[in-house]
């Protein structure tokens, strides 16, 4: 086996048995890895209308055929997949660091949970030697201390783990997977199936390598991908300012969110931004495993009320406890940072929750009686951190916010007009500013996960001379695409993109490292790296294909779920246009569904989104095609 590990290990909890078996052929050609493997596993396994915090539920972990291997930006990356807590549909998260790499050198492409521990447990995996042990222990430890303990009681520093907090313990339905204190994944409630399970961790420590099917062919397509990273003025800027860069870009395009998506403006964006961080709190630089960007800043704020340390403050932990509850306290928002991380909860939609609270009490749809005395006025940070853990322990105001929004929202009344979601997850950092393009607004809105901005849209395929989309849209419409007042061909653009990120996170390449319009890495260095690696001949084209397959069995799974056309849309308060000095903000909805109309034509689906039999069939999607018919049939 080449690139691949060429085994995955199955544990059903309930009975406390391991088997170990080869990773199918088939899952290798088709899927690659990480999000291929466990999107499509988790089509296979999970039955539709499971409860998921029920032991029918799968959790799975994936990584790819580069993890543990030089290639600079696919040799860390790892998918955690389940039916989601927080949405009950499609729901992953990717993290980094070198869980993955870890794993490989044990021999593992892969890891799939089936049922319910009858106790607390956690997985230790030393190469060959893989069991279940007693977690009790650890049971109700943060994820900093569940490292530590695990790293003292296993006598080996260098084990690599991934774990839940007193968040996912008590199934908080946006609770979070983290790996080594630095790095987490699992959007939507991934730490929660994790709790449901009584899984708290898994400990891995390998002495293996990776063999690569073509060594010299594979040094060369790495080195060809480090010298573009190298000379990138945008990774030159990651390396130096992390993801925070976006607050000033956001701010200044009108589209930092901002009091729960009320505007987007933050008055005190300076404050917060890239620069007052690296001026007062950044200690150094960190990286992932073989990645010459080192985006990541361990930071520390030495003194006073929110006093501090941290390993990963990123632009996703920063504006969730920042504008968006309208704070410009820096070091707050990275005591909070911190918390978050201890506790096992997910920043987006964490902060996402509170101030959809916030502007529930601005509009005095709750009081003090409701939110057990804490003012909730923006800006109070205090109060916030407090809430934060609440939320983690389920006490008091705190057991609701742990249902997250949409499901908060329908027992407190009249507060739906406070809601900034699609599909029950919390649009991450999104406003339908003057200078956002409406691609951002349908890749929310369609996303099989909800309202993330992982999935596409971000625009930055409008910013390169992108010969396909010429092709596509011809060169006049190519050209106003990314003009933030045009709806044409933004269908286009965002199926193009989906299919993009949905083959990168096949190979787990690092999406900052991969982005369209960046100078950084694009399908054809991608390709070449999984080809020199694995042996499997694949070009751009080829790689884009399993992304669109991929995409398309999340979409799948979401439709066996009851998802419709009707569900592929914004919070109403997006749908609000207004007219100011700089432009119009908000989205038309007539024009949005034409929006809609074509992502759905360009793809091969049809006017409710059902992927047609002919486009099951050029995916090899067969096998699924019945089942998506017998649902048609029913609409």
């Amino acid at each position: 086996m080449h690139g691949w590990a060429g085994q995955r290990l199955k544990v059903y909890l309930t009975q406390g048995r391991i088997v170990r078996e080869d990773t199918p052929e088939w899952l290798r050609i088709d899927y690659i890895g990480g999000r291929g493997f466990n999107s499509r596993t988790l089509f296979d396994e999970v039955r539709p209308n499971i409860d998921p915090l029920g032991p029918e539920n799968v959790l799975i972990i994936g990584i790819g055929p580069l993890a543990g291997t030089l290639a600079p930006c696919g040799g860390a990356r790892w998918t955690v997949t389940a039916k989601a807590p927080l949405t009950g549909i499609f729901g992953d998260g990717n993290g980094g660091g070198d869980f993955a790499a870890e794993l490989k050198f044990a021999g593992y492409d892969q890891i799939i949970f089936y049922g319910r521990s009858p106790k607390p447990v956690y997985l230790w995996i030393h190469n060959d030697h893989v069991q279940l042990r007693d977690a009790s222990g650890l049971w109700g430890k943060s994820t900093w201390e569940t490292h530590d303990q695990l790293v003292e009681e296993l006598g080996d520093r260098e084990i690599r783990d991934l774990c839940i907090g007193p968040a996912g313990e008590n199934q908080v339905r946006f609770a979070k997977l983290f790996a080594n204190k630095t790095r987490a994944g699992g959007k939507c409630g991934m730490g929660a199936v994790m709790g449901s399970k009584n899984l708290k961790a898994v400990a891995v420590r390998g002495k293996g390598s990776v063999r690569i099917a073509k060594p010299g062919e594979f040094y060369n397509a790495a080195k060809n991908a480090q010298q573009k990273l190298l000379t990138s003025k945008f990774q030159r800027m990651l390396s130096e300012q992390g993801t925070l860069f976006l607050v000033q870009g956001y701010a200044e395009r009108r589209s930092l969110t901002t009091r729960n998506s009320q505007s987007g403006f933050f008055e005190g964006w300076e404050k917060v931004a890239a620069g007052a961080f690296e001026a007062q709190y950044a200690v150094r630089h960190r990286a992932c495993f073989a990645c010459p960007t080192a985006c990541s800043h361990v930071y520390q704020v030495k003194e006073g009320p929110y006093a501090t340390y941290g390993y990963a403050n990123q632009y996703g932990t920063t504006y969730p406890f920042t504008s968006k509850i309208g704070s410009d306290n820096l070091a707050a928002s990275l005591q909070l940072c911190t918390l978050c991380d201890q506790l096992g909860l997910d920043t987006h939609t964490c902060g996402g929750t509170i101030s959809f609270a916030m502007e529930a009490w601005q509009e005095g749809l709750i009081s003090a009686k409701d939110t057990d005395g804490l003012d909730l006025s923006w800006g109070n940070v205090d109060a916030v951190i407090e809430l934060v853990r609440k939320i983690a322990y389920r006490e008091g105001f705190g057991n609701l916010l742990g249902e997250g929004s949409k499901i908060a929202s329908k027992q407190i009344e009249g507060s739906k007009i406070c809601l900034a979601e699609t599909k029950g997850l919390e649009c991450s950092s999104y406003y339908p500013g003057v200078g956002e393009t409406k691609t951002t607004a349908l890749a929310f809105a369609t996303a099989p996960i909800g309202g993330s901005l992982h999935r596409g849209g971000t625009g930055a395929l409008h910013n390169i001379a992108n010969p396909k989309l010429t092709k596509l849209l011809g060169e006049e419409l190519a050209k106003r695409a990314g003009d933030p007042q045009v709806y044409e061909g933004q269908g286009v653009v965002l199926a193009i993109d989906n299919n993009y990120r949905a083959a990168g996170n096949c190979v787990e390449a690092c999406l900052p490292l991969f982005s369209p319009g960046t100078n950084s890495l694009d399908e054809h260095d991608l390709a070449w790296l999984v080809s020199a690696a694995t042996g499997i001949q694949m070009d751009g084209d080829g790689l884009m294909k399993v992304g669109e397959r991929v995409f398309t069995v999340e979409k799948a799974f979401n439709l066996r779920e009851g998802m419709r056309r009707k569900d592929d849309t914004l919070s109403d308060r997006f749908f609000v246009e207004e007219v100011g000095p700089e432009g119009i903000t908000g989205i038309n909805r007539a024009k949005f569904q034409s929006m809609l109309d074509e992502y759905y034509e360009f793809r091969g689906w049809d006017r409710e989104g059902f992927p047609t039999q002919e486009k099951l069939d050029e995916l090899s999607l067969s096998d699924i095609a019945s089942q998506l018919l017998a649902l048609e049939a029913i609409v």
